[in-house]
């Protein structure tokens, strides 16, 4: 398979990035050491205007 750009690190940031890229057209590919989904996941201090934005 043939990506434009691969983001290393699925966190806030990592994964954020990838979304507006792929939302332009951008062929992402999105890399973490961690598996998915988390044990724990870090979102407990997402607001509810934040996470609409993750939709």
């Amino acid at each position: 398979m043939d990506y434009d750009v691969i983001v290393v690190g699925a966190g806030p940031a990592g994964s954020t990035l990838a979304r507006l890229l792929a939302r332009h057209g951008v062929r992402v590919l999105l890399l973490d050491r961690a598996r998915f989904p988390r044990d724990k996941p870090c979102a407990g201090g997402v607001t509810v205007r934040a996470a609409s934005h993750l939709d």
